[in-house]
């Protein structure tokens, strides 16, 4: 007897997928009679058609988006248990229609290697099954031991507007859906084994050496965020240190800790184990109002740190020098960590001295890089990272802080708040974890909650906010102690009203706010034009009576900010309000709306650099370039001097191809905001103008533009630290140098001495520029073989090609000598090229001998 069984036929099909059966079979269980079975599950899916070739230019978009959908359930079969898609099956009826067309597997899967980085092999048929045609579309599940695959670019927009899928994101299959993980379980599920048919995984855990988790650490309640941020970073082969940063008891170790116990659990195939390495002497404990000491530190310096790496490694002990360098200790690091595959979790470098916590960070990028490994580092402070490299906490909120309050609660034994008394513990704590158990134990020791939240801010929360605060406060510079305590007297200002209080320059105060943004002390409020306010998080207001310990004048600047906060409450709010209400506009897409709101009330404040700025905004928008320059032009007069213009009108210029504007713009707005993206702008329109200056055969001046932008670009990258700053800055300078260097050569080739100078291009590129590029090392000295095979042929060698000659004898002969001090640069064909220098070095000496002082 039959029984059509949902769960034998997964099985079937799992089967199937493993053997990677693409035929009949697959659809005699999916097909029953004239209808499709009445179900989509997880490895199966109908569809009425694929995509075709376009047949007009025109149609290119709309078949690109529905790719894009097909990628989509692709990555989601093979992210989850691999799968089949049904073609010729009318999707919710399940009516066979058939589907007899050719589709190219191949295009697709290029699709996907251009759109995840991954190599996954579908595999299409066209399938007859009781006499009518089918497409059969197979995606292999993914291998164990291999990293999830996600978009690493946006899906095309079709007709509708919607895409199929966002860069980033990874889409999974969860029961007859493509759906993409948001959550950590979901990210748990795509490290996992992912086994449908209820066949237990084998028990393990991953290796570990984590220490006793802290008995008050409970639950972790609200972190989702964060733990996505990991477990997405996990698979991002280009980012091998990630840092959760944030202020002083929000709870980055718990969440480290956390993590470092599901990925543990989950036994993760893409792992081996997992080492913990803290530097923290003492923790505050809430439920017990001081601070504890803990009964593990495993370092306290870089070369410490290490060590204990190679200790945990199983690097023996004899194999360690007795006073090794830090060049030995990074090298044994590297060869252990290589081994095998480890995720290492730094906790509190913060501990360390600020330059030591930098260091930290930029020497584990350098070793996980070259080992294979990933690494997370909990710290105060972002420690310069780019966005890409850190997670910034903050505190807890709506249910997620109910539910922390709950927990509390009941591990202290006392009645839960009501939600009025919930709502101001959440204002008080700023949804810190550490300051809400200090609160709550006020509470245990019999305070009502309105009694604890007054006591507590005031001495009774001195010591946590000590605990929480001190370490930062004490490494604050004067400027920064000082811009602070005008944002914890106000809470939110501009770079005016601080400027207007503590009587500093914008420059200095920007470079006190990029100190205290390092340690997530502020915070940018961007709904206005013209400028950003900047906030402090709730849990700060409180730490004013730490920094007036510290800040002499603290009396002056008090004064000051009430005297700022009256003017601020008389003043007629309509400006404000206005650039409100029209920034709403513009960001639903009311374009005109927007711009008559601002225009109304430019006309009461015509001299406004911030309406000028937003009716420059407005008009950008609705593509009417012209007026919106005249109102960038007029904010910068009116002494605007913020991102937000200089990147508007940066926006408009571009947008007119107006390049020596660009120029123009980006050399006002770098000095100033000291941001490598104007550096960009400046020398991209140089390689713009650049162009069209070869592109007219006026070859000279293309060299000169394309020249003076590599200089500048060179001391970009000298100036800017960040990393992704300088990933950028590199390919343009790449960009740049073979746009030069092409540029001379079809000059020289006009002229015909193209060899030379194709030589001479070279030669300034390795030893001027600095860039060392075995391709342009070759052809320069290819071009330098077939010039001199030129001056061999001639009878006669002018004085003018002598002098050619000592000049390629010069070049040659410093070239080699640049080469020969650069042992790890271009390791594998080092040598073969010196060898082709010293023969080309010793054909010129033939051709002309050397005078001693040329040598």
């Amino acid at each position: 007897m039959f029984i059509d069984s949902v769960y034998q036929r997964r099985a079937n099909l799992c089967r199937m997928i493993a053997e990677g059966k693409v035929d009949q079979d697959v659809l005699r269980e999916l097909i029953a009679g004239d209808k499709a079975i009445n179900e989509e599950a997880v490895v199966w899916d109908f569809k009425l058609e694929l995509p075709q070739a376009p047949s007009h230019k025109g149609d290119k978009k709309e078949v690109d988006a529905k790719f894009c959908e097909i990628m989509k359930d692709c990555v989601s079969f093979y992210n989850a248990y691999g799968g089949y898609l049904v073609i010729g099956v009318e999707d919710g009826t399940g009516d066979i229609k058939g589907w007899s067309k050719a589709f190219d597997a191949g295009d697709l899967n290029k699709r996907l290697q251009a759109a995840t980085g991954k190599n996954i092999e579908t595999i299409y048929r066209v399938v007859n099954y009781n006499g009518t045609s089918f497409g059969l579309l197979f995606t292999p599940k993914r291998q164990v031991g291999l990293n999830p695959a996600h978009f690493t670019k946006t899906a095309t927009e079709g007709p509708t507007g919607r895409k199929a899928y966002n860069s980033g994101d990874f889409y999974f299959r969860l029961r007859d859906t493509s759906i993409p993980a948001s959550t950590p379980e979901d990210f748990e599920f795509l490290y996992g084994s992912r086994e449908l048919l209820g066949i237990p995984a084998p028990t393990r855990q991953l290796e570990n050496n984590l220490p006793m988790r802290d008995p008050e650490l409970g639950e972790l309640r609200g972190r989702d965020h964060e733990l996505s941020c990991l477990w997405s970073w996990l698979a991002d082969q280009f980012n091998p240190v990630h840092i959760l940063s944030g202020l002083g008891g929000l709870g980055k170790t718990s969440v480290a800790y956390t993590f470092a116990e599901r990925v543990i659990f989950n036994a993760l195939p893409a792992l081996d184990r997992v080492i913990w390495l803290g530097a923290k002497v003492s923790t505050f404990s809430g439920q017990k109002g001081h601070f504890v000491p803990l009964t593990r530190v495993d370092f306290n310096n870089i070369d410490n740190l290490f060590i204990q790496i190679l200790a945990e490694t199983g690097c023996p002990p004899d194999q360690i020098p007795e006073e090794p360098s830090r060049d030995e200790l990074l090298s044994l690091v590297v060869e252990h960590l290589s081994a095998f595959r480890y995720l290492l979790i730094v906790d509190n470098v913060d501990t360390l001295p600020d330059e030591d916590q930098q260091l930290i960070f930029n020497l584990l990028t350098q070793i996980c890089s070259r080992s294979r490994s990933k690494a997370i580092i909990t710290a105060r402070r972002n420690l310069g990272a780019s966005r890409a490299f850190y997670t910034e906490m903050s505190g807890l909120i709506g249910n997620a802080f109910e539910q922390l309050v709950a927990d509390k609660c009941d591990l202290l034994g006392i009645k839960a708040p009501t939600p009025s008394e919930v709502e101001q513990l959440a204002v008080a704590s700023g949804g810190s974890p550490l300051f809400t158990l200090s609160l709550l134990r006020l509470i245990s020791l019999g305070d009502t909650y309105r009694e604890a939240i007054q006591h507590w801010k005031g001495s009774d929360g001195e010591a946590v906010r000590a605990a929480a605060f001190k370490t930062e406060i004490a490494r604050l510079t004067a400027h920064e102690g000082r811009v602070l305590l005008v944002l914890g007297y106000l809470h939110t200002a501009s770079i005016a009203e601080i400027s207007a209080v503590i009587k500093l320059n914008r420059y200095e105060i920007q470079i006190a706010l990029e100190g205290l943004q390092g340690f997530s002390m502020t915070a940018l409020d961007t709904s206005l034009p013209g400028g950003s306010v900047f906030t402090l998080p709730s849990s700060l207001y409180l730490v004013t009576d730490l920094l007036e310990k510290r800040v002499a004048d603290w009396k002056d600047i008090k004064g000051e900010c009430s005297r700022l906060a009256a003017l601020r409450d008389n003043k007629v709010p309509f400006v404000g309000q206005a650039i409100t209400r029209a920034v709403s506009y513009l960001r639903n897409g009311e374009l005109e709306e927007a711009r008559s709101v601002a225009s109304e009330a430019l006309k009461s404040l015509p001299d406004s650099p911030d309406l000028h700025c937003l009716m420059g905004r407005c008009y950008r928008e609705m593509d009417l370039y012209a007026q919106a320059e005249d109102h960038y032009q007029r904010a910068h007069e009116l002494g605007c001097i913020k991102r937000d213009l200089f990147d508007g009108w940066l926006a408009v210029r571009e947008e007119r191809k107006d390049w020596r504007g660009v120029i123009e713009v980006s050399d006002k707005a770098e000095p100033t905001l000291k941001s490598s993206r104007y550096v960009i702008a400046r020398d991209g329109a140089r390689l713009q103008i650049g162009d069209e200056f070869a592109r007219s055969g006026r070859y000279p001046e293309a060299n000169l533009l394309y020249a003076t932008a590599l200089d500048d670009l060179r001391t970009a990258i000298q100036t800017y630290s960040d990393h992704g700053d300088k990933a950028s800055l590199w390919r343009l300078y790449e960009t740049l140098i073979f746009r030069w260097v092409g540029s001379i050569q079809v000059e020289g080739e006009a002229q015909g001495d193209a060899n030379r100078r194709m030589f001479g291009a070279a030669f300034r590129a390795a030893t001027h520029y600095r860039f060392w590029n075995e391709r342009l090392l070759r052809a320069g000295i290819l071009a330098l073989k077939k010039w001199l095979e030129g001056i061999e042929r001639r009878q006669q060698i002018s004085e003018t090609s002598r002098e050619h000659l000592a000049t390629a004898h010069n070049r040659s002969t410093k070239l080699r000598t640049s080469l020969e001090n650069k042992p790890t640069l271009l390791e594998k064909s080092r040598d073969e090229l010196l060898r082709e220098l010293m023969a080309l070095t010793t054909r010129i000496e033939k051709l002309r001998p050397i005078e001693a002082a040329e040598l």
